[in-house]
């Protein structure tokens, strides 16, 4: 079983080997010329990373071999949700004091537990202290139980932003078993149901009254 998986592995690698360029046609070179400065906004690197990841999806859903992308959209998706957190938290840290402000620095840094949890904390209270109405605080309660499930699979797989990123852990053990496998479409598809969550809590909010972060 084992020979027949690396098998597989090695087919897929070839694979992807066809789709390998080893230089820019020079015609479109012109192309590639970013202004990368001009992305001093959290959701532009927010929209940047899902963009990779709505790519990478669409080449998977055609022939892209998923095994050959598997480590990095694992990561895109892992990392957009916490740059979302991180948006989001410093938009409700102005007007919540629910949680000291957003360092981005330290241990909890990169931890989407810490993150999520520190979302949650400043959401509520906004919530606590604001006439929401009921059926808008039930929704946004409805997604935080979403994210919350999202954070906790990736979590379960990647604590520290680490095993996306590197083959083994910093005592130089494999990160995951050689057989160990997910179905990353349910991972996407979370993501992009949370979607709405994500990018339009705070206009949500101050469409029913919270003002502050406008």
């Amino acid at each position: 079983m084992k020979k027949e998986f690396f098998h597989k592995l090695t087919l897929a690698a070839i694979q992807n080997l066809m789709l390998v360029k080893s230089s820019i046609d020079t015609k479109k070179r012109f192309k590639f010329t970013a202004y990368i400065g001009l992305d001093r906004n959290w959701w532009h690197y927010y929209n940047h990373y899902k963009s990779a990841i709505d790519h990478l999806v669409i080449g998977i859903e055609g022939s892209l071999p998923v095994n050959t992308v598997s480590s990095s959209l694992l990561f895109l998706v892992r990392h957009c949700l916490e740059l979302g957190f991180k948006a989001n938290i410093l938009k409700l840290e102005t007007i919540s004091d629910a949680r000291p402000k957003l360092t981005f620095k330290g241990g909890n840094s990169h931890s989407l537990e810490h993150l999520y949890s520190v979302f949650k904390d400043h959401l509520v209270k906004i919530q606590n202290t604001h006439n929401i109405e009921p059926s808008i605080r039930q929704k946004m309660d409805e997604y935080l139980n979403e994210t919350e499930k999202l954070k906790n699979i990736l979590h379960q797989l990647d604590k520290g932003s680490y095993n996306f990123r590197y083959p083994v852990d910093t005592d130089g053990n494999y990160n995951f078993e050689w057989d160990e496998q997910v179905n990353i479409a349910d991972i996407v598809d979370a993501f992009y149901k949370l979607q709405p969550f994500m990018i339009f809590t705070d206009q949500v909010l101050y469409e029913h009254g919270v003002f502050g972060f406008e």
